[in-house]
């Protein structure tokens, strides 16, 4: 869609603050009004525009899990793909953020199918090379390391961390939710149909 890809220029040329419905419009070569037909408000715009690079970060994803060695390589090489967008531009990522206080019914549900989507891929993952046997497990882990980026990632924000910092913060978290992982996996390898459905 043209007023896609021209939100996602000018967001870029301009960042979040300075980039108007005007200039997506002109950019676009449409009318302001024809732009506010399609998303409401230049928030659900850029709610799109961010949404939009998730399909980005996991086709990353997925192709750095194939050669991960441990749970811990894999969900670092996820946790840094994100944080490279996260922090590249922090003004989108503080208003999608703050945008997830405020949602309907209706951005809830795009929502929630973007993060089960997430999820999905990431428990996928971990499933094929690591515990194939227990999806509940590593569906489980995944929102949990997913909830664990993004309370980090606020704090990141409002305190205006380089990326190294978040790294460092994350990096007990993701021990302790990985080590639980294990721990329940190899309970259930010695007991048949614990921990497993």
């Amino acid at each position: 869609m043209r007023i896609f890809r021209a939100a996602r220029k000018v967001i870029a040329k301009y960042g979040i603050d300075d980039a108007t419905i005007r200039k997506i419009a002109d950019e676009a070569k449409v009318s302001p009004a024809l732009v506010m037909q399609y998303f409401s408000t230049k928030g659900a715009l850029v709610q799109e525009v961010f949404l939009d690079s998730n399909s980005l970060l996991l086709d990353l994803f997925r192709e750095k899990a194939s050669t991960a060695e441990s749970f811990h390589d894999l969900t670092m090489s996820a946790i840094e793909a994100f944080l490279a967008r996260d922090l590249r531009t922090p003004a989108m990522t503080r208003q999608v953020m703050a945008f997830t206080w405020t949602w309907g019914p209706e951005q809830e549900e795009k929502f929630r199918t973007t993060l089960h989507d997430m999820s999905a891929i990431i428990a996928d993952s971990i499933s094929a090379r690591f515990l194939p046997r227990d999806r509940h497990l590593t569906r489980a882990a995944s929102f949990a390391l997913i909830n664990t980026y993004v309370g980090l990632l606020r704090i990141a924000l409002q305190e205006d961390w380089p990326p190294e910092r978040l790294l460092t913060a994350i990096e007990p978290s993701v021990r302790i939710i990985l080590s639980g992982l294990e721990q329940i996996a190899q309970k259930a390898d010695a007991a048949p149909g614990l921990g497993t459905r």
